[in-house]
């Protein structure tokens, strides 16, 4: 008897492994393409020309006086849904740009997000308006978190365990893919214009922010026209251990060795400044001797607020004159960088137990640790350098002329909003809300309380009533005044 059980055993694990098997030898995971050497850029500006980055879009029928910034967080479906909410709060925020009363939704440039903030950020990024129809039935209230014990329990979704090609985040990016996005690509995104949509992960090669932008696959000569933004946002919510890493490859070599203009001034830059450690790592990605594939998890890791990327972009514009009118900042009078912001809270009774043995317990501890640590920091330093881009602003229009559209030279304000869990008034339902777990399943009463939570912050939020007060001439209170 025991006999025959372990043959049955045998078989079975047999017919398992060669199912396994057979499944690895079919597929793999999708891979960036190389740069068309006809898009390479003979100038020095940037690598290649065209492509999905914030100054190659269409201005569209966005006011070129303002500039408006939105960064989405991590934290699973529980800020998904805030972020959704906040979404349709600016969607009924009305404001006037231009002599004409305008949804400020409409005046977004710039949607940043990571983790779980991604989803909504891709969603809106290519179906615009069907995000307040269809996000909630194809994402919101889906139970992601059965698809994800499938790819452990299900031996057909056991790819991943024989093919070192592909794996279980791959297989999450199908999963995206088949429930949201449909095949859609990053020249999807390009035809939709404004706002610029950037999805961001952590290479974990480097411990830093990797965008899904052209500006930064030309640093590993790859065209990111051609790859799955399904692929993009299962690299940014890649929680570690869960899930493995999504993998690039770099075709540096192919390049010939061109830089983009602001990498080879911040090199010459002082030792110290965050414009020379910005392109000292750009370098690393241009090198081909040391970078040939790039790993990327969660973006949460590297920054669970989505704002590095604003951050790093104003660095890497710094003082540039040419690359501030290129991208036609020069004309902006207003700058409104909200923070969409639904992180947990720490869990207060840690403190007071004797043990914290659960391993669930454990990946939230060290993993909640680290973004904690960085987010104050990250916020302080946003803060710090949208005051120094009003600043440079206003000198470069004084410079041009003492008044620039009918405005005077220095009438250049910059907002900034942290819509946050932590901002809800009721107590109650704050701590309710800063509680849910992080993950991709949530129940549905959840979502609808954490989406009402987001359009409510918008609506209440006296940082956004003073900047539309600014915008009809009203006094309000600026970053730098």
């Amino acid at each position: 008897m025991i006999e025959r059980r372990m043959s049955l055993t045998w078989r079975v694990s047999a017919f398992v492994a060669a199912a396994a098997l057979l499944l690895g030898a079919c597929s793999t995971a999708p891979m960036n393409k190389p740069l068309d050497q006809a898009a390479l850029n003979s100038g020095s500006s940037s690598i290649s020309l065209g492509g999905y980055r914030s100054r190659g879009l269409p201005q569209g029928d966005t006011s070129d006086q303002l500039l408006v910034l939105l960064a989405s967080s991590g934290g699973g479906k529980r800020s998904a849904a805030f972020s959704y909410g906040v979404l349709r709060g600016l969607r009924d925020f009305k404001i006037d740009a231009n002599d004409r009363e305008r949804r400020l939704l409409d005046e977004l440039d710039t949607y940043a997000a990571v983790s779980g903030g991604s989803f909504p950020a891709a969603y809106y990024g290519l179906y615009r308006d069907r995000i307040f129809t269809d996000f909630e039935r194809d994402f919101l209230k889906t139970d992601i978190g059965s698809y994800i014990s499938g790819i452990y329990l299900l031996p057909w979704k056991w790819e991943w365990m024989v093919n070192p090609t592909y794996g279980t985040n791959d297989e999450m990016g199908v999963i995206y893919d088949k429930l949201m996005f449909h095949g859609a690509t990053y020249a999807d995104l390009l035809r939709n214009g404004k706002p610029f949509v950037s999805i961001n992960a952590t290479d974990i090669n480097y411990g830093t922010v990797f965008a899904f932008s052209q500006d930064q696959f030309d640093l590993i000569c790859s065209d990111l026209s051609s790859f799955p933004v399904a692929s993009a946002v299962a690299a940014s919510n890649g929680f570690p251990v869960l899930f493995s890493p999504i993998t690039l490859t770099s075709y540096a070599k192919q390049c010939g060795g061109r830089e983009p203009v602001w990498v080879k001034a911040a090199a010459a830059g002082a030792p110290l400044s965050r414009e020379r450690q910005l392109a000292e790592l750009a370098r690393l990605y241009l090198d081909p001797d040391k970078t040939n594939y790039i790993h990327l998890m969660d973006g949460g890791i590297a920054d669970n607020l989505a704002m590095r990327f604003m951050i790093e972009t104003a660095i890497a514009y710094g003082d540039n004159v040419g690359r501030i009118r290129e991208a036609g900042f020069d004309r902006v009078r207003r700058i409104l960088l909200i923070s969409a912001d639904g992180e947990s809270s720490r869990n207060s009774s840690w403190p007071e137990q004797r043990t914290v043995s659960g391993l669930g317990q454990i990946f939230s501890a060290v993993s909640g640790t680290q973004i904690d640590s960085y987010n104050f920091e990250t916020l302080i330093l946003a803060n710090s350098e949208l005051a120094g881009l009003v600043a440079f602003l206003k000198k470069l229009r004084c410079a041009e002329a003492p008044v620039i559209d009918g405005h005077s030279c220095d009438d250049v304000q910059g907002f900034f909003e942290h819509l946050s869990l932590s901002g809800i008034t009721d107590a109650a339902a704050r701590e309710r809300l800063q509680h849910i777990p992080t993950g991709l399943t949530i129940p549905d009463t959840d979502v609808d309380e954490l989406v009402a939570a987001g359009e409510r912050q918008v609506r209440e939020s006296k940082v956004l009533a003073e900047f539309r007060d600014s915008l009809d001439g009203r006094s309000g209170t600026a970053i730098g005044e």
